[in-house]
């Protein structure tokens, strides 16, 4: 009967002498309990999403403004904010680094322990059906069982290329639409925390700034009048009661289209594989065209409007 091997390394120890660059993922070991926590934290925050969105649309549709600044906030870090941070919290826990050696492949855990796995033990690597928290692999046993820890991986596919050169049975996994998707969208999906600050915290002060200066002259006859009648700190007042709920229904927005980029995307890997980058490219640019021209667009609209 195939054996794993389980040991646990003392945080005094050294860690072994580095190995080649292409034989180490940095990845996620997900348990059963843990993952399924996160996906239902992560339904959560989706469907208090599409709750908001939907009434920023129909808001929108209507010409009016129901969705204020404060309940949108609140719902926002309540329905979105806390899913999230314990599902990045649960991520950090599952942190992980597989080692693949000559005989057999090293899984170390945040807590440094260690399970060896003989390569002669692993029948078969399952792809997830569905990417969530994000796309992973299944080892299968040839005692017929799956190896405790699913793993992460944004681009699973190297990994699967190294334990194809040492001899394990992948099937059709490689060409798996989900590690497709997950390979397509680690290499095109803009996620640089200087992308996310024009985006939702930059950008927003435009429109904004538009509609804010509309209204000074209106109420004040110039575009500093309020600043000169009553100060500095009633002038920003209200330019932040206009920046809010612009940059609010921005970040609805964004996460409007960012739920149809994955979509399509997935969809494309699924139904025509070979359009898989494609799609994931397509959407991304046209993304960007609709936040960015059709946003400014809107603003002139309702402005002249």
């Amino acid at each position: 009967m195939s054996t794993l091997s389980v040991y646990h390394r003392p945080l005094s120890e050294p860690l072994p002498p580095a190995v080649a660059d292409d034989a180490r993922f940095r990845l996620h070991a997900w348990t059963p309990a843990r993952r399924g926590v996160a996906m239902l934290a992560q339904a959560v925050a989706l469907g208090s999403l599409v709750f908001f969105i939907g009434w920023l649309l129909k808001d929108i549709l209507a010409g009016e403004q129901t969705l204020t600044p404060e309940p949108l906030v609140l719902g926002l870090l309540a329905g979105v904010g806390v899913p999230l941070l314990l599902v990045s919290v649960l991520r950090f826990l599952a942190r992980a680094t597989l080692e693949v050696g000559d005989t057999d492949v090293t899984l170390t855990l945040r807590t440094r322990s260690m399970l060896e796995i003989p390569f002669h033990t692993v029948a078969s690597v399952q792809p997830w059906r569905l990417p969530l928290p994000g796309p992973g692999v299944v080892l299968r046993l040839t005692s017929g069982r799956a190896l405790e820890y699913a793993l992460e991986a944004e681009d699973a596919l190297p990994l699967l290329e190294v334990l194809r050169r040492h001899g394990a049975t992948l099937g059709d996994a490689a060409s798996h639409p989900v590690l497709r998707y997950g390979q397509a969208r680690k290499a095109l999906w803009r996620k640089r925390w200087y992308h996310l600050l024009l985006k939702l915290v930059v950008f927003p002060a435009v429109p904004a700034a538009i509609f804010f200066r509309a209204h000074q002259y209106i109420a004040f006859g110039g575009a500093f009048g309020e600043y000169h009648q009553r100060g500095l700190a009633a002038y920003l007042g209200t330019f932040g009661r206009y920046y809010a709920p612009v940059a609010l229904s921005l970040l609805l927005i964004a996460c409007l289209w960012r739920g149809v980029a994955e979509l399509v995307s997935l969809t494309a890997a699924w139904v025509v594989p070979s359009w898989t980058r494609g799609a994931r490219r397509s959407v991304e640019w046209l993304g960007r065209l609709i936040f960015y021209a059709g946003i400014l667009a809107f603003t002139a609209w309702r402005f002249l409007a």
